[in-house]
């Protein structure tokens, strides 16, 4: 069986056939529109680009409804409220499962990346912001409200940075790419606005660039015990573009403060971490196995 997988973000819009191995053939992406109304025309011209399937996955940079019909917020697109699902449908003819991207990308690790068959599993992607997924006995965690995995959002330094969701010291205040950008902004006093500014910025500051990597795993780690004592994960899986941009240099930091956070206490037990697998496709891939299955784990 064959679908097809599309991931809106606030930057593009990729879309690519995928069956039950993964990717068949190329990935289609265009520019995301800043309006709405040009999103969701666009996404339906991109789709219909592609030769007809028989379900479409769409994965979305937003937190949605707990029967994933509409978006209730997204922090990049001014569409609270829309009911996407219907409106995707409807430009199709053909059914549509809608998910979170973290959620999908989880999915998708977890069926064809890193996560292969391990439950509990969870699953951080390290971006502009920080999203998560639980994945448990094989289908996504959702939750009473939708909101279930939004591990970004576990706070691991009270009282500190104020968080996009309103709470202070998120792990996202602390471990996205929008957080390093903004500590080197204020540790240099000089303007950065891309990863790429950023890189280019501590090549000449090495020291600044560990005391950096070294908060944002410490942030990880922080989210990762606690999550340990909620969920108790076989495998914790770390992706995004951040994550494949820092490498074995980030991993290596969270070995080594794993080991320390883990020194003293009565239980040494800690899942396994490991780098996601399925790269910037795991929500293409993730969307379209979904809408293949259709097993998202709701209260509904």
């Amino acid at each position: 069986m064959q679908s097809l997988g599309i991931d809106i973000g606030g930057t593009s819009i990729k879309a690519g056939i995928v069956g039950p191995r993964g990717l068949e053939g190329e990935i289609r992406q265009v520019p995301t529109p800043s309006h709405p109304d040009a999103i969701i025309d666009t996404t339906l011209a991109l789709a219909k680009s592609f030769p007809v399937q028989p379900t479409v996955g769409v994965a979305v940079a937003a937190f949605l409804d707990p029967a994933r019909t509409h978006v209730e917020f997204s922090p990049n697109i001014a569409w609270d409220g829309r009911p996407l699902r219907h409106e995707l449908e409807e430009g199709l003819q053909l059914p549509v499962v809608l998910e979170n991207d973290a959620n999908a990308a989880g999915y998708g690790e977890y069926v064809l990346g890193a996560g292969q068959q391990a439950s509990p599993m969870v699953m951080l992607t390290l971006g502009t912001g920080v999203g998560g997924a639980v994945i448990l006995d094989g289908k996504l965690l959702a939750g009473a409200r939708g909101v279930a995995g939004e591990l970004g959002h576990i706070v691991v330094n009270p009282g500190g940075a104020v968080c996009g969701c309103g709470q202070r010291g998120c792990v996202e205040t602390v471990s996205s790419g929008t957080a390093l950008m903004t500590m080197a902004r204020q540790a240099l006093g000089i303007e950065i606005n891309s990863t790429h500014a950023l890189k280019q910025a501590l090549v000449d500051a090495p020291e600044l660039r560990k005391t950096l990597l070294n908060t944002m795993a410490e942030g990880i780690i922080g989210a990762l015990l606690q999550i340990q004592a909620v969920v108790d994960p076989a495998l914790s899986v770390i992706g995004g573009g951040v994550t494949e941009r820092l490498g074995a240099e980030l991993f290596d930091a969270l070995d080594r403060l794993k080991d320390d956070a883990l020194d003293g206490r009565r239980s040494v037990a800690f899942p396994p971490i490991v780098p996601a697998e399925l790269g910037n496709s795991a929500g293409i891939i993730g969307a379209g196995l979904l809408a293949q299955r259709h097993d998202v784990h709701s209260a509904h």
